[in-house]
Order: structure tokens, then sequence, then C-alpha cells
């Protein structure tokens, strides 16, 4: 078996939802999202249309604090405002796939990025959801994933909603004039699959070494368990090589599955490799 951690597993099932039709699309630098779309382009989907950072037709970059949105639109065919973009793109229904994460995300696929506690005043006040409302409502699929399966994140309803996917099944969405398409949820143990409006999400797959049980427990609302749950595909040999080498070799993904307390010091670290090789490469000329 492939050595691998988790979150090149999680890496990997989300990059599996990438295709080449219509658009991808990176918002925020997320780094486990813009991993797997590098990851699809460099292998089952090299015709994927990506944009990020404004970088329209992005070419497969390279993971990085200081130089991803640069190679981005190095490597691009062009740069589109924000503006075009959504109306070009998250409005007019051309949207493939954008994988999100939010602090609390419930059993209607409702996601909430704004409050927890009172919206006047809350516990804690999250970032909002910038362009995420669209894009899980308008996508053709809506993708999230989460580096701790709780019931603290997975929740029965969140108490604010950043947005929603209204619609779910594939009819419902047709005749709403929403491209038709699932919610996939990836998380650290399982993938939760929801593609109809009055079924609850199911288990698709459980990660080597757990059992539905366990991902039951863990989450905050409803879940439908198969007779039968499948393992989640492993990582390969040339998926692992790629993420290490070529797309992510000072572990950015892995940032986002370091507790609070350590982040600050892992972000040190990667910085400092990263400006190792910056000045190596300027002494090098």
């Amino acid at each position: 078996m492939t050595d691998y951690e988790i979150h090149e597993l999680m890496t990997c099932r989300v990059a599996a939802e990438v295709d080449e039709q219509g658009v991808t699309v990176m918002g925020s630098f997320t780094p486990l999202a813009y991993a797997s779309y590098m990851l699809a382009k460099l292998t089952h989907a090299p015709r994927a249309y990506l944009v990020g950072f404004d970088a329209v037709g992005m070419a497969p970059i390279q993971l990085s604090f200081t130089g991803a949105e640069a190679s981005a639109y190095k490597g691009a065919a062009g740069r589109w405002g924000m503006l075009t973009e959504v109306n070009g793109i998250h409005l007019a229904g051309h949207g493939g796939v954008e994988a999100v994460s939010s602090a609390q995300f419930d059993g209607d696929g409702a996601i909430n990025l704004s409050a927890i506690g009172p919206f006047e005043a809350p516990k804690v006040r999250l970032p909002g959801g910038a362009g995420a409302a669209e894009v899980i409502k308008m996508y053709r699929k809506m993708i999230a994933y989460f580096g701790d399966h709780n019931p603290r994140t997975l929740v029965e309803k969140v108490p604010f909603v950043t947005g929603t996917r209204w619609k779910v099944g594939d009819r419902a969405r047709t005749e709403a004039g929403l491209q038709p398409g699932p919610i996939v949820v990836v998380t650290n143990l399982a993938v939760l699959v929801k593609d109809e409006d009055d079924r609850p999400f199911r288990i698709e797959s459980v990660h080597p070494g757990v059992e539905p049980a366990t991902v039951v427990k863990k989450t905050g609302f409803e879940l439908e368990v198969p007779t039968d749950v499948p393992e989640t595909a492993v990582p390969t040999t040339e998926q692992v090589e790629l993420l290490r080498t070529r797309i992510d070799p000072f572990g950015t993904v892995k940032f986002d599955f370091v507790s609070g307390k350590d982040r600050l010091g892992y972000l040190k670290g990667i910085l400092d490799a990263e400006w190792e090789r910056a000045s190596a490469r300027v002494s090098a000329r």
C-alpha cells in the first residue's frame, strides 16, 4: 500500500470530483482545494479550465504562501476582475467545481461562515462567505471538506446561514434552472453525499481503519448508512509523488490539519523554507 497521510487522501478524493466540464474556480487561498485542482489537472483532467486569483485559464502551479498568486498569473491565459468573474461564471451557470470549507455545516448542506452565537453579539465573529453562497448554490457540484470531523462542525442546523444549496435533487435543480449535481463532503473520516432533497446525507465511503458507527457518532445530523460501506480509495504512488514533489513540496496543505497552538510555528517553517529556496535561486544567478 502507498504510504500516505490523511490530508493527501482527502486531497485525492476532492481531486476526483474535478473534471473537464465547466470551470473549476479557486477562491481565497485554501491549500487543500488548490492542491486538489492541480492534482486533477496533472492526472485525469488535463483540460480542466481553472480560474484562480482572477487569473483565467491557469496552468498547474506549485503551492506557496509567498508565490502562488504570482505563479497563477504567470501561467494564465488572461486576467479578469472579480465582477466579471461573478457574472461570467458564478451567476451564469458555468461553474463546475469549487471546494469550500466552513466553520459549520448542516444536514441540509447549509454553511456558516458568519458568526457563532447570536449574530448581534457572537462568541466568534467569522470572516463571512464572500462568494461562497453563490458557489454552493449555482455550481454543478457542491464540494465541502473538513479536516476534523466532529459534531461541533457538522451540526444539525447552522445558527446562521451564510449560504445553502437550496435545491439538491437533479430534477428539482433542473426545473429551477440550476445545474444538476450532488453535495459531496470529504472529511478526515469519510465521504458523505446528498443528492436528493427528501433524504439525508449517506455515507459513500469510510477511510481505511474507520468504522461507519464512528462517522455516525461524530456527525451532528442524520446519516443514511448503506448495508455495505466501501473504503475510500487510497492515493496512488503517482498521486503522492506529485503532491510531495511538484504540487506541495513545503507541506502547505498540512497547515489546515495543525492545531491552533502549533500553527504559527508550522507557518514559520514553511515561510523559512520558501525564503531559503528563493535566496538560493538568487545566489545561483
